[in-house]
């Protein structure tokens, strides 16, 4: 059962980093083509400044959360843990895990609300160019939420882990990213 929601939650977090990744591609289009708007044409694309920050930037930031925990690719202070047994690192993720999941839960549910209420209103930027942003508005509570569950199931798999006494899922080290 865990199986199913762990291959659910990597697929919906891959697919919104996916999304993220479409984004900076289209943002980077938007944005070199109002410089060269501005340059040749003394001229400029309506509404860029407000697609750059309501949406753009919103979609780069919060929808590839999910898969930065999958890949366990935040960053880890293992400063002193560094020398704990494979089980009691485990115990220690396992609880952080646990915790974050909890905040992120609150976050995600304060950032639901919140979209609702601006979805009721619907929420626009007053520009050169009005712009609907109400949608965006739901970006952030999504990512966070599916980094949340991302989270949650690490956190039974690493004390899963630690009560068998099978070993650790050893995060990604510093070294390890960087190719030392």
């Amino acid at each position: 059962m865990l199986g199913t929601f762990e291959k659910i939650s990597k697929w919906c977090a891959t697919a919104l980093m996916l999304v993220g990744c479409v984004a900076i591609v289209v943002m980077m289009i938007h944005v070199m083509s109002e410089v060269a708007m501005r340059t040749f044409f003394n001229s400029s694309i309506p509404g860029t400044e407000e697609l750059v920050s309501g949406y753009y930037m919103v979609m780069v930031v919060f929808l590839p959360l999910g898969y930065l925990q999958l890949e366990r690719g935040h960053v880890i202070i293992e400063l002193f843990t560094q020398k704990a047994s494979d089980r009691t690192k485990s115990w220690i993720d396992g609880i952080v895990y646990i915790i974050c999941s909890g905040a992120l839960a609150i976050y995600a549910y304060a950032g639901f609300n919140k979209a609702i209420e601006m979805t009721q209103k619907g929420e626009f930027w007053v520009g050169l160019v009005d712009v609907t942003v109400w949608p965006a508005r739901w970006l952030m509570p999504i990512g966070i939420a599916v980094m949340g569950v991302v989270m949650l199931l690490q956190a039974i798999r690493e004390l899963q882990a630690a009560k068998s006494g099978k070993g650790h899922h050893d995060p990604k080290s510093a070294e390890e990213a960087e190719g030392v």
